[in-house]
């Protein structure tokens, strides 16, 4: 298969996965805490055993990079996510006020996403071995298409939700957030006469006898530094701790035609985050990456203590600066993770477990900013989540400069 038809499939699935996380994090929340008034704590119960599914990512990696080697294999994991991505949906429209339901979606949902992103991190660590080129690329297709389908929501909501609290809008709102996800199923046209993942084990191959020898090296100069380089984007992802709740914030602390323009506006800060990668992939050629995920994390902090004391406006302002900084400090994340990731034997695991901080943040502060929100202002959690992301950003510093003097990797 060649390198433009690959492009698209990585877009079709990632405009698919990025639909579903616009509606897990803008329009079910605002759906559950304002429109329904579920009880805060056991629907955070229902999240943290929803998210719990994240962690078997490495689990798999590992299994895919040691013990599933057949094209025929990774193409029914594809075809199986696929078809579990699309169906998961339905078990949510059966009956929303039932939280197990909504447990068993995200489950579900999780557990299908885990496993096809770790598939398609495997062609996009391999193919960026290749060519420096292809990995940036690889990188902004799979963030623009998700950026893409934030504004495709967002437009959709707009047209169907002319009352913010019709059940019978909602209901239609959601299903044709399901009928988004059936195009993936085409997914089967582009690979049923394709071969992809034969050619990657030839290069595999080819390419572990040079991670074997300079593996040992790498991994004692590296394993320190992507411990806390980990903890760092750990406490970075501390943000889950409001994100969740920032629809239902604007809704109550402004009002709905806030709302209303807030999701309108919503492109904008779609456009802001697509310029954040494509900005990011300019200058990642040409500056070290872990200085660069250390700016843009100090410059997103920088926006994040302002955002309690704004005003409409300025809050809008504010979510452009921060989807601009923060996915330009995700794509170095990104960067540098594939960077350490290809040095080593089993690369997606590697991979994996480097960008699992995320998942974990997932765990830990979703449900955790949930819960505290039910007697605890969004403001308060916000500050929280500044303190934390400070240390974050002391931990980068500390790593920036311990790059410089030591020269451990010059992550580009």
């Amino acid at each position: 298969m060649n390198v433009k038809k690959m492009y698209g499939i990585f877009f079709l699935i990632y405009f698919t996965l990025g639909m579903l996380e616009a509606y897990f994090v803008l329009y079910i929340p605002l759906f559950y805490y304002e429109i329904l008034a579920v009880n805060r704590n056991n629907l955070a119960f229902i999240q943290f055993f929803g998210y719990l599914s994240l962690i078997l990512t490495p689990l798999f990696a590992y299994i895919l990079d040691a013990h599933i080697e057949s094209e025929r294999n990774h193409k029914i994991f594809i075809f199986l996510c696929a078809f579990l991505l699309c169906s998961c949906f339905s078990i949510f429209l059966i009956n929303k006020n039932i939280l197990l339901l909504y447990g068993i979606f995200l489950g579900i949902y999780f557990l299908s996403r885990m496993i096809l992103r770790t598939i398609m991190s495997k062609i996009f660590l391999t193919l960026s071995v290749e060519s420096p080129k292809i990995k940036h690329h690889m990188i902004l297709i799979v963030n623009g298409a998700t950026g893409v389908s934030f504004l495709v929501v967002s437009l959709v909501f707009d047209f169907i939700i002319k009352d913010v609290f019709s059940l019978l809008q909602w209901e239609m709102f959601f299903m044709i957030g399901w009928l988004l996800t059936l195009p993936l199923l085409s997914i089967v046209l582009f690979l049923r006469n394709n071969t992809i993942f034969k050619k990657i084990e030839l290069k595999n191959e080819k390419l572990d006898v040079k991670s074997e020898e300079t593996n040992k090296k790498f991994q004692s100069g590296v394993l320190i530094f992507g411990i806390f380089l980990f903890v760092s984007f750990f406490l970075a992802c501390s943000d889950l701790i409001f994100l969740s709740l920032v629809s239902s914030w604007v809704f109550t602390r402004y009002n709905e035609s806030s709302l209303r323009f807030y999701f309108a506006f919503y492109y904008v800060i779609t456009i802001f985050s697509l310029l954040g990668y494509l900005f990011a992939s300019r200058i990642a050629k040409k500056r070290s990456n872990i200085l660069l995920l250390f700016i843009f994390c100090c410059v997103y902090l920088f926006f994040l203590v302002l955002l309690p004391f704004s005003n409409f406006p300025m809050f809008l302002l504010i979510q452009c600066g921060l989807a601009f900084a923060g996915y330009i400090a995700n794509y170095m994340y990104v960067s540098i993770a594939q960077t350490i990731s290809v040095n080593t034997r089993y690369k997606t695991f590697v991979y994996q477990i480097l960008v699992m901080s995320q998942s974990i943040a997932n765990i830990v502060f979703t449900p955790l900013g949930t819960s505290l929100s039910a007697f605890i202002s969004v403001e308060m959690l916000i500050f929280l989540s500044s303190i934390l992301f400070a240390f974050s950003c002391g931990i980068q510093l500390t790593l920036v400069l311990v790059n410089k003097i030591k020269k451990i990797k010059d992550f580009r």
